[in-house]
């Protein structure tokens, strides 16, 4: 749709535009004209987000990129019913127990039947006291719920109200929070603005904090979990060592090496005495067997052979070998056979040193008897025997200590995995139980949002802003007057415009043809008269008929067939027109009415209907006797021949040797003869009646949409294209016959 088209259609209806500009400023202005004056309390909060977050429950670092996200989350909550529902619930109790309330309660309200059946009772105090301490919002379907809502929006604390008046944002590139209050009492705005400050404290911290309790639970479970994991770990172990009767892996251990070491010593030690009781044994033998067998009954002593002692030295020195090599054994879990052979060959050479370990000083050099000397061989074979039983008590018990040792080795295995069992678990357990002594150090540490600016009475209210309202309604009326009109434009797919006519059908224009309101009826009666003034070629529509007729004069052709698409374009109007027009061009016409579904024009020009009455049967064609068909219309020149009306087409209806087949021999005594057809898209009349017409002229109304048949009907002019010689545009408005 073409712009100009578009201004030309508002310009038209400038006046409806106005109109509904100024209804719209007066609407507004009725509107603003008792508007209460608003005050506005101010507050403002911090939140310490671009510092450190108050509770985190994960040990993840505070992240910038989140801080939008976590301001836009604290302004919804401070907008949300449930925190506004609060804010109703201090506003509400401040009005019904203070001696001054905010609301404005007249006697008149209080004893109108709308306060009566709101209930307000003592009882009612309570019940919001109740529901703020809870934190709980109004269900509408709970019938005691209802009744307060009821109460609240009778005093103006409703939900939708409150919210209306609330403005939150946050002061850009701070850690602030702005937030405004409006209503009609300055005292009012400033109470609910720190209301809602406090409000918003209390919920932001029960949510949090709920969230943080549900954080504690999860994590004081996991701490139980550990802590059962490593109380199974411990009696494992308990059970483990009852079972193996282990007091102390470590300590029974300890213990036995120590036993076993000195057994060993022990050991050592008797095993160094054999030697000296055997040779004294003998040494005692050999005297007494002497003494008997020369018969004496008193021996000298020194008799007994000499043998030099060992040193000190070197006893100390195979001792200190022997104690490190058994220490060795024993952490090889005695299983050194060359270990074992070698402490047996340093037993043997400890022994042989203390075989001499006697002085000569020590040796008797006395007499003494035989019976002496039996008592005395008597005592060293008892402390052999002596000794052999303790070097076997000893084997005994270094053996059962051996025993011992290689199975406290394997247990000492299972018992060390399974204290890095219990050392893995006590490391987790401790970890969980740490992190829950965090959370819950944090969470009873929170303290909700610092309120720096607190909310004062204002003294003057806000600007009331009138002009601004009116200037904006007179704007919204004219653009949407103009949307409308644009809009409907834009949906209205007639024709409109010659150019908008050409896009959509492609077809020559013979000429266009305005819109007249009273044209109607007999044209010819009142043709003369039509929008002017005669003395000034101020008449468009007798400009437009002139070019019409200018046209058709010039194109050599002299019966045309006028025909629409549709019904209602104008054909019988224009081709009175037209023909008045040529009459002043001092041409004789001749209207002929072939349009057998609507014979609009033998009536309206009162004409005989004969034509599907004549014919020539077996004569040559008169003329005189084709002129008692013609009817004389009241405008000098222009003749007529009308036609009836019926369910028939012109080949059924006409005689064979009908008028239309001698209109030449008619042309001898008229310049034109103009035919009107039915409609091409309804009926084939107008095809039937071309092959008798010298030119093909189709009417379209500017006001007509085309259709897919209308299309139809085009394709069949293009395929007249010898004949057809253009359409005229008919009924376009006067402002759009240039577009």
């Amino acid at each position: 749709m073409e712009l100009i088209y578009l201004v030309n259609a508002l310009f038209r209806k400038k006046w409806i535009i106005l109109a509904c500009t100024l209804v719209a400023v007066i609407a507004v202005y009725i509107l603003t004209l008792n508007k209460k004056p608003l005050y506005t309390s101010h507050a403002q909060i911090e939140t310490g987000f671009t510092a450190a977050e108050k509770i985190k429950v994960t040990d993840e670092n505070f992240n910038l990129a989140q801080i939008d996200t976590k301001f836009n989350e604290v302004i919804e909550n401070a907008t949300s019913p449930k925190v506004i529902q609060l804010l109703s619930y201090d506003l509400i109790l401040h009005d019904l127990t203070e001696k001054r309330p905010f609301a404005q309660i007249t006697d008149k309200d209080k004893s109108s039947d709308d306060y009566k059946n709101l209930g307000i009772t003592s009882n009612t105090v309570k019940e919001f006291a109740g529901r703020l301490e809870k934190m709980e919002v109004l269900n509408p379907n709970v019938k005691e719920d209802y009744k307060l809502i009821n109460i609240l929006s009778f005093y103006g604390y409703d939900l939708e109200t409150l919210t209306g008046n609330v403005e939150v944002s946050r002061l850009p590139k701070t850690d602030y929070i702005n937030i405004d209050f409006f209503s009609t009492n300055p005292n009012l705005s400033a109470f609910a603005v720190n209301a809602l400050v406090t409000n918003l404290n209390k919920y932001y911290s029960y949510t949090k904090l709920t969230s943080t309790d549900l954080s504690i639970t999860a994590i004081d479970s996991i701490m139980q979990a550990k802590k059962i994991v490593l109380d199974q770990k411990l009696a494992a172990r308990s059970n483990y060592l009852t079972a193996h009767g282990i007091v102390d892996v470590t300590m029974e251990s300890g213990n036995k090496l120590g036993q076993l070491s000195t057994l060993q010593n022990q050991l050592s030690d008797e095993k160094s005495k054999l030697p000296s009781l055997s040779y004294r044994i003998g040494q005692l033998t050999n005297l007494i067997d002497k003494a008997k067998a020369s018969g004496k009954t008193v021996v000298s002593t020194s008799e007994v052979p000499k043998v030099e002692p060992a040193g000190n030295s070197e006893y100390v020195v195979l001792k200190k070998k022997y104690n490190d090599l058994y220490n060795e054994y024993i952490r090889k879990g005695f299983n050194s056979p060359e270990i074992k052979r070698q402490l047996d060959d340093l037993t043997d050479q400890l022994g042989k040193l203390n075989v001499n370990t006697k002085t000569p000083e020590q040796i008797e050099s006395t007499e003494t008897t035989v019976d002496a000397l039996e008592q005395r061989r008597m005592e060293a074979e008892a402390d052999l025997r002596s000794t052999n039983e303790k070097i076997s008590l000893i084997q005994s018990s270094i053996s059962g200590l051996n025993g011992g040792l290689s199975g406290m080795a394997a247990s000492s295995a299972e018992i060390q995995k399974i204290n890095s069992d219990i050392d893995i678990a006590t490391k987790e357990y401790t970890s969980a139980k740490d992190r829950l002594n965090s959370v819950i150090s944090l969470a009873q540490g929170y303290d909700g949002f610092k309120q720096t600016i607190f909310g004062q009475p204002s003294l003057t209210p806000e600007p009331s802003k009138k002009l601004i309202f009116i200037a904006f309604g007179g704007c919204a009326g004219l653009f949407l007057s103009m949307l409308v009109i644009v809009l409907l434009e834009y949906l209205d797919q007639s024709i409109k415009t010659p150019s908008q006519f050409y896009r959509l059908t492609n077809l020559p224009l013979l000429g266009v043809v305005n819109h007249i309101n009273k044209l109607g009826g007999n044209v010819l009666d009142h043709a003369g008269t039509i929008e002017g003034d005669d003395k000034k070629r101020h008449n468009v529509f007798r400009e437009l008929l002139r070019k019409v007729r200018y046209e058709i004069e010039q194109s050599g052709k002299r019966i045309f067939l006028f025909t629409s698409t549709e019904a209602g374009q104008g054909k019988t109007t224009l081709i009175q027109a037209i023909s008045y027009s040529l009459s002043l061009g001092k041409k004789k016409v001749l209207i002929i009415d072939t349009n057998f579904c609507n014979n609009d024009l033998t009536e309206l020009l009162a004409a005989k209907p004969l034509l599907e009455k004549f014919y020539v049967n077996g004569k040559p064609f008169s003329l005189e006797e084709a002129k008692k068909l013609i009817t004389k219309t009241t405008v000098e020149g222009i003749d007529t021949i009308g036609c009836g009306s019926g369910d028939y087409t012109p080949s059924e209806i006409l005689p064979k040797n009908h008028l239309l087949n001698y209109l030449p021999e008619l042309l001898n005594e008229y310049d034109f003869i103009l035919l009107e057809g039915a409609p091409l898209n309804k009926y084939t009349d107008s095809k039937e009646l071309v092959e008798y017409s010298d030119g093909l002229i189709a009417v379209f109304g500017s006001d007509a949409s085309l259709s897919a048949t209308d299309k139809e009907s085009i394709s069949f002019l293009k395929q007249n294209k010898d004949k057809f010689i253009g359409a005229i545009l008919n009924k376009v408005k006067t402002e759009d016959l240039n577009l």
